[in-house]
């Protein structure tokens, strides 16, 4: 298999939209943030931490802006099997990718179901440490992984100039909080289940410096806490023709 070809084939295995993602890479700054808007997410990211096993099946889109300006939308649903601080499998099924990713707390596994070609890397141990890695190293990002890491309050501040508190708004029939997200290249929405048992149960970002101001959303179907999830559950289940590549750094722009 050629290195052209390689560079291609991981490009769209990998493919989960790195707009998805908005955990911060610049250096923390103390946002102007709505008292309300700081309880919630602050009581929400301690009951977050408590859950160490959930599976979570979510549907998000991202717009694909034409040069004409016209906006295409593609959509994927994703079901993903956590159980932290060092497991997780990602089943992805939609209009780009038909993939699996499987971490098992000591090899990383990404498996194109179409293209029959899988790729490894070591795993470099927890949750966090993999998005990290895949997000410095490879540009690339998992779905929801703001709302997987250890800490989803810092996860979602770090970096804004003000958090507001928009107040009460529904995602489906669903009565939840609606928050307000502002940092220099992207704004972003959070819609957090109402009552004693807050969680996420909607995200859009808007990348206000793209041509067109694409938007991601990803929205939750169903969170489900499990005790039960076995290890066999995060070992790669390869076919006998996937033929193995490797995973390439994104190229540098000329």
């Amino acid at each position: 298999m050629n290195r052209k070809y390689v560079a291609l084939a991981i490009g769209l295995l990998l493919l989960v939209f790195t707009a998805g993602v908005i955990r911060s890479q610049e250096t923390p700054r103390a946002p102007s943030i709505d008292p309300e808007a700081d309880q919630i997410l602050r009581q929400m990211s301690d009951q977050l931490k408590q859950v160490k096993s959930r599976v979570f099946r979510l549907a998000d889109t991202i717009d694909d802006v034409q040069p004409d300006g016209r906006k295409i939308q593609f959509a994927h649903v994703r079901e993903m099997t956590v159980v932290k601080p060092d497991k997780l499998k990602v089943e992805t099924f939609g209009d780009i990718t038909n993939r699996i990713l499987w971490k098992d707390g000591k090899t990383l596994t990404v498996f194109d179901k179409d293209k029959k070609v899988y790729a490894q890397l070591h795993d470099p141990g927890t949750i966090d440490q993999a998005i990290d890695m895949l997000q410095d190293q490879y540009n690339m990002s998992l779905p929801a992984a703001d709302l997987l890491t250890e800490d989803v309050y810092h996860a979602l501040v770090d970096g804004c100039n003000q958090v507001n508190y928009v107040g009460m708004g529904f995602v489906g029939e669903e009565k939840c909080h609606h928050l307000a997200f502002s940092r220099d290249n992207i704004d972003y929405q959070l819609w957090i289940s109402a009552g004693e048992k807050l969680g996420p149960r909607k995200l859009v970002i808007t990348y206000k410096l793209l041509p067109g101001e694409p938007q991601y959303t990803l929205q939750l179907l169903s969170i489900k806490d499990s005790s039960k999830i076995t290890d066999a559950v995060f070992t790669c289940d390869l076919p006998k023709d996937a033929v193995q590549i490797e995973f390439q750094p994104p190229a540098t722009p000329r």
